[in-house]
């Protein structure tokens, strides 16, 4: 039988070497030969743990004697997981978090660094945040809500009336939302068949939306299976309401995967039309058409495309997606590892995010719609994108997003979500039009 506490720290050394804890945490789970309740114990670590990562290595670099950094990766992983028991899982007393770190620290066969883990961890659980003199406000941001300081210094800067308010929304995850396959159901069916097994739902304000107070794994219910619905946050969903493709259309989405966003365009277009979803990394092009076929969407076509370069035999489009490589600052709560990015490449970043805008509007005929979307709060790769690209381009104008989340901010007809206001993830979409 594994052990949930080893196995998290070496899906922990794992995610500091390889990053992407998503997957870390997939692959650890399918070598997992335990219960259900310790893969939810495994995964709670391991997940917490990265979550609170920079509050936790605040926390340990205060009671060690050497920088963090050069400890063993074993006994680095097993100091921030224990930590992270002690003070923040509500089923674990500090006292077993400690010593089971401890006994933790010599199966690991190393032995000789278990009295330092208990004299720190012992130290560290009991350490007030509140009382500390920070040297900036930054620091005291970043060590409180557990955001890298080069991020933390961005929202200052680019969001300061709203940067602890975002913060703070960064530990509340949104609730699960879906979108009904409207090419097989409805919104009102699904409410009746979840109704029928005491499941909860509420409508959300994108048609066809639907939260679902589900306490197991959506993915595994025979609904999701039969293709009813697919799971996509209501920020995401806005941005295909945005663009609101026709039955007939010809559709482009040229950042897909991993499908999601395809799938809904395709449903707006009733499964009527040409949708080429493209993306420029070929293995996840399996991704998108694995939604497609669950949820039986035909009129779709994938293809390795990178978005920057323009393709000349890509046909003129009704309507064109491009939802941006993107700083992610406002899906924190989902990704935990974002918590810990620097800012190195942001300049590179936005120059991608700017060559992409150029390149999609070429696709664009007359009369047609493109939406320009992120899911960040960074104004540099949301309307300072897209402004200077309306500046250059006369033949686009901006048009009003008709569906709008409760909360949402408006600037310039483009639309931003903050999470504190909308209880979504963080999102911005502009919808452009050409004349």
């Amino acid at each position: 039988m594994d052990d949930p506490r080893r196995t998290a720290a070496v899906a922990l050394m794992k995610q500091e070497r390889d990053g992407y804890a998503n997957l870390v945490l997939r692959h650890a789970l399918d070598g997992f030969d335990g219960s259900a309740r310790e893969r939810a114990f495994f995964s709670a670590i391991f997940y917490g743990t990265i979550e609170r990562m920079v509050t936790l290595d605040w926390l340990l670099q205060k009671y060690l004697a050497r920088p963090l950094a050069k400890l063993d990766a074993p006994v680095r992983a097993i100091l921030r997981s224990g930590l992270y028991q002690a003070r923040y899982m509500d089923g674990v007393p500090v006292h077993a978090a400690v010593n089971e770190s401890v006994a933790l620290t010599r199966r690991m066969g190393k032995a000789s660094a278990a009295g330092m883990v208990n004299a720190v961890l012992r130290r560290a659980a009991c350490a007030e945040l509140s009382g500390e003199g920070f040297s900036e406000e930054a620091e005291r941001l970043s060590v409180t809500y557990s955001v890298s300081l080069p991020l933390v210094r961005l929202l200052l800067e680019k969001c300061s009336a709203r940067c602890e308010a975002i913060l703070q929304s960064s530990f509340l995850a949104p609730p699960l939302c879906v979108r009904v396959n409207t090419l097989q159901t409805d919104v009102a069916a699904l409410e009746t068949a979840f109704a029928a097994e005491d499941v909860p739902t509420r409508r959300g304000s994108v048609p066809d939306s639907l939260y679902i107070s589900y306490k197991g794994d959506i993915a595994a219910h025979p609904l999701f299976a039969s293709g009813a619905f697919h799971v996509q946050g209501e920020a995401s969903q806005l941005a295909c309401a945005a663009l609101c493709p026709k039955p007939g259309d010809t559709v482009l989405d040229l950042c897909a995967a991993p499908g999601g966003k395809s799938a809904t365009l395709a449903q707006y277009m009733r499964g009527m039309g040409r949708l080429l979803a493209c993306d420029a990394a070929q293995n996840r092009l399996p991704l998108v058409d694995g939604v497609w076929k669950r949820l039986g969407i035909r009129c779709g076509e994938t293809r390795r495309q990178d978005a920057s370069r323009f393709q000349a035999d890509f046909p003129l489009a009704d309507a064109v997606l491009c939802d941006v490589p993107c700083s992610g600052l406002g899906v924190l709560a989902k990704k935990p590892d974002i918590r810990l990015k620097t800012l190195d490449g942001l300049s590179e970043l936005i120059r991608l995010q700017r060559a992409i805008l150029e390149t999609s509007s070429r696709y664009v005929k007359p009369g047609g719609r493109l939406v320009y979307s992120t899911c960040t709060l960074n104004p540099e790769e949301n309307a300072g994108v897209v402004r200077p690209f309306l500046d250059a381009h006369p033949e686009f104008c901006s048009r009003e997003v008709e569906t709008v989340v409760p909360g949402a901010t408006k600037d310039d007809k483009f639309i931003t979500l903050y999470p504190q206001d909308t209880g979504t993830d963080g999102f911005f979409v502009a919808l452009l039009e050409r004349l």
